[in-house]
């Protein structure tokens, strides 16, 4: 591709604003267009972005030739129809998690994306995390040893959404997380979700997944919370990870456990004394991670993936999985928590 790829971007909020102002610092690219049907957003963004083109007409992304790919920074329940509008049109995609509201959208948009030669990535920002990258070293690397359990909280971060709950808007982050650092697979789900702030808009979820290899994961989310967190624990045969995603926060801990004897004389049956201590220790502490946003990595990625055909990490292919995972969960909550199996959701 001989010029800059041109962008237009759909949606002109708080994350809209925060990708025109990662894509415009990158050579590759010209952000040439934001749509949004709020007026006063479009005023916003011009005063931030004076040369950048405003529009109230959503229409024009996908007439405008001049567009190379499409930012869908909507609400989550507007993802499926202006990405598949924007793939038909021949557009790259650049769209916000999850990129839609069901797996079989997913697998049309997937396949879309394929019979069109387009690239469709979805914007896991967390993956692109350095913090990250080195979790993914040390489990990789044998840290961690045999996995046993993963705990992943997001809590309290500051905006309660209106128009869907906190299992589709948060729990995507854990999830790609998850899929990210765990080559297992999820085999169910069970799920439990509460709502107080909003009838019918849950703003609390529990929930509980099995993986293969008898891994167990538990995810916590809550936007009635009064401490912020974004985090992750690791628990393995050789030791743990903490990791705090949080981008002023950031921070990765080893640990390692000493593990006492276990006792061998019994007492009428039962053991003495009748516990195994146990300590854990700090080996390694990281909080150095620079000062590159994961934002910027994010989009730099999606150019790269058009101009070297290099398919990332959150390609929607590798995103579908992350999409099942989010439809068991939902199932399962309209049915009480039941345990759901993936296999029910589709191939």
């Amino acid at each position: 591709m001989g010029h800059k790829i041109r962008l237009a971007v759909m949606g002109g909020g708080y994350w809209g604003k925060n990708l025109i102002r990662n894509f415009s610092t990158l050579e590759e690219v010209e952000v040439k267009l934001l749509c949004d049907l709020n007026e006063e957003a479009l005023k916003d963004a011009k005063g931030l972005f004076p040369s950048l083109e405003t529009s109230a007409d959503i229409e024009r992304i996908f007439q405008d030739d001049a567009v190379d790919g499409v930012v869908i920074v909507t609400p989550p329940s507007l993802h499926y129809q202006p990405a598949k509008k924007a793939l038909t049109a021949g557009k790259h995609i650049f769209i916000e998690k999850p990129m839609a509201m069901s797996y079989q959208e997913g697998k049309k948009l997937v396949e879309l994306a394929d019979e069109k030669g387009k690239v469709l990535f979805v914007d896991e920002t967390f993956l692109y995390d350095p913090a990250l990258q080195v979790v993914k070293e040390m489990i990789d690397g044998g840290e961690m040893g045999k996995i046993y359990h993963v705990l992943l909280e997001r809590l309290g971060i500051g905006r309660i959404r209106c128009e869907s709950n906190v299992w589709w808007n948060s729990a995507p982050h854990d999830l790609s997380i998850l899929r990210y650092l765990i080559k297992q697979e999820v085999r169910t789900v069970s799920l439990r979700a509460h709502a107080y702030l909003q009838d019918g808009i849950e703003d609390v979820a529990l929930a509980s997944l099995e993986m293969e290899d008898n891994i167990s994961v538990s995810i916590h989310l809550s936007w009635f919370h009064p401490i912020s967190t974004a985090s992750l624990v690791i628990v393995g045969s050789k030791g743990a990870i903490f990791y705090e995603g949080r981008f002023k926060k950031r921070r990765v801990v080893l640990y390692r456990y000493h593990l006492g004897t276990p006792p061998t004389q019994r007492v009428q049956g039962v053991p003495t004394p009748n516990f195994i201590p146990i300590q854990s220790s700090v080996e390694r502490e990281i909080t150095d991670f620079g000062s590159e946003e994961p934002l910027r990595t994010s989009c730099l990625n999606f150019i790269m993936a058009i101009a070297e055909g290099i398919e990332p990490p959150t390609s929607g292919r590798n995103s579908l999985r992350t999409l099942k995972v989010l439809e068991a969960g939902e199932v399962s909550m309209r049915a009480g928590g039941k345990a759901i199996s993936l296999e029910e959701i589709g191939p």
